[in-house]
Order: C-alpha cells, then structure tokens, then sequence
C-alpha cells in the first residue's frame, strides 16, 4: 500500500502545481545533479524499475564507480524538528552542481520514476550557471510538506543521497540481478552513509502560505486507497 500511497502523492502534487509559465522542457537539465535525496519507498521503484527494464547491468556500472557526492547531515524531518524547536542547526552544504550519474543526452534514464527530489524542482524562467531557478515562496513551502510527508511515509527505513540508498537496498533479494555484479563491500559502505527517515515533527509551513498550502495536503490525507484514507494510513492506523 505504501508504494500506491507514493505514486498518489505523486499524481496530487502534480495536479496541484499552480506555477504558470514553467520554462522547464525535455532536455533541460541543468538542475540533475548529484545532490537528490530519496526515501528507500522511492529506492525500490527506481530499482524495480530497473530491473522490469533490463537496465540491471547499465546500472549496476554506474554504482560501480560512484561520483564523489557529499552525503547529507540531517533528513528533511530532523531540519524541522530543529527548526519548529527553535534550535540552530547546520544542514550541511548540499551545493554540489556535478551531474546526475543517470542522465544520457541531457536525459534522464530513470524519468518514468524519478524520485520527488526530481519531481519538484521546476523554474519560472530559463536556468543556468548564472541564473538559478526561480519558483514562488508558496510552492517552496508545498515542495517542503510533501517532502516530510514523504519521508514520514518511509519513516525507519534508509534517507539519504540517491546513490548511497541505491546500493544499500541490494540486500533485497527481488534486487539480486544488480546486487550479483558490484562488490558487496559497495552496499556495506552506502549504508553506512544513509540516515534513517524520522516521521512528520509538524510542517515548516509559514502564516503567509499555509491557507495555498492546505488544501494540497488535505487533498492527499482525503484519499482514499483499498478503502483506506492516506492519513490514516500514515497515522498508523
């Protein structure tokens, strides 16, 4: 359920995307780098993915030798516990512009399930070394509660950089067609470099935003999947 959870998730934020005039086209790549951070639910559909597509081999060369990444210090849900607490933390330098390992051509090879920390990032004009994206504070806060929410979906599970939850989920064995062709020291290292998702703190939501905001998560929590509402689920119940 909790994989049908994630794609719904998917398709509501999607559908909810209020930014007009979005310049982002196939092609434009400028923000896949190496700095994506995944849930291991996103971890799985990435690599069933690869596996249905026979992409094992193409992949497992690409955690063969993995690009130098910096792994993050705090999951999104640890900032704003931080945050919502009042205490000062350092999230780290996440600032690593090299490219995503996955993309061909100025394409993604795993686009059909990127993960979201792909899905949200969109511009409102033309990117480049000189010109960052530009999207509005109002769906920076969306982005932001959906992210928590993510992760609060995969709460006890691996966070972290995409291409250290990779490896570490090779332990399972529907993956062991990938996990056959890399050195089992790779998925012992990963794991190593991942932290552990934690559940929703609260949301980082400000006063100026959150009247936008909710209705976007209300539309997510009324959802009903196998007769179950989603923020049931996600209460545990």
């Amino acid at each position: 359920m909790k994989q049908q959870i994630l794609r719904t998730i998917y398709d509501i934020f999607d559908r909810w995307n209020i930014e007009p005039g979005v310049a982002c086209r196939k092609g434009c790549s400028y923000c896949c780098t190496q700095n994506v951070t995944i849930t291991a639910l996103e971890g799985e559909s990435i690599l069933r993915f690869i596996v249905a597509t026979g992409m094992s081999g193409w992949l497992a060369e690409k955690l063969a030798c993995p690009p130098s990444h910096q792994p993050p210090k705090m999951t999104t849900n640890d900032f704003a516990s931080a945050c919502l607490e009042g205490r000062e933390v350092d999230p780290g330098d996440q600032q690593n512009l090299s490219i995503c390992p996955f993309l061909e051509n100025n394409l993604c090879r795993i686009y059909a399930v990127r993960p979201f920390g792909c899905r949200l990032f969109i511009s409102m004009r033309t990117c480049s070394a000189l010109h960052p994206a530009q999207i509005s504070d109002e769906y920076f806060e969306a982005a932001t509660a959906v992210s928590q929410l993510l992760e609060h979906l995969g709460q006890k599970e691996y966070w972290g950089n995409m291409l250290d939850v990779l490896p570490a989920l090779l332990d399972i064995r529907e993956f062991e067609e990938i996990a056959d062709r890399l050195n089992s020291t790779l998925s012992m290292q990963a794991r190593l470099q991942t932290l552990t998702a934690r559940p929703l703190p609260g949301f980082l939501l400000s006063e100026e935003h959150v009247e936008k905001v909710a209705p976007l998560l209300q539309k997510i929590f009324d959802t009903e999947i196998n007769g179950k509402r989603v923020e049931d689920v996600l209460n545990g119940q």
